[in-house]
């Protein structure tokens, strides 16, 4: 791990591109699961959707709501341990990043996905290529 070294820079923009990433779907994550489900289901219901199909979505919403709280939480905390020069913790939020980011492009194909949570997890992508350019790989020299 890389004490005897300063970290690379690219980390450190990494890690604080994860925190924001965290930060933000937790907050995505609170909205959805908070959202009143009496105000969706008169929105949709008065723009002409099926009240019975009104229920599934909603339960969709918040479920989705979830996994970005979730994915939120895993995030922010392994940020700190990648920081601090850990490779098995750089593998396991870049995997999480990745297949968050595969989760919301097909939820936003079929309809269910919002953009914002999507360019989110582009950016939290976005730092896991940064913890592995060539500059950053003696900071894990673990691995």
């Amino acid at each position: 791990m890389g004490d005897a070294q300063a970290r690379p820079r690219p980390v450190d923009v990494a890690y604080w591109l994860w925190l924001v990433c965290a930060a933000l779907l937790v907050l995505f994550g609170l909205l959805a699961l908070t959202s009143p489900g009496t105000a969706i289901r008169e929105e949709l219901v008065e723009r002409g959707a099926n009240p019975d199909s009104v229920d599934e979505f909603i339960v969709l919403l918040r479920g989705s709501g979830a996994v970005s709280l979730l994915t939120g939480l895993g995030v922010g905390l392994m940020a700190g341990p990648t920081r601090a020069g850990d490779p098995r913790f750089r593998r396991a939020v870049v995997a999480l990043s990745a297949v968050f980011f595969v989760l919301q492009l097909g939820l936003l194909a079929t309809g269910l996905g919002q953009v914002p949570t999507l360019l989110v997890s582009l950016l939290a992508l976005v730092a896991s290529v940064l913890v592995y350019l060539r500059s950053s790989a003696a900071w894990f020299a673990g691995e």
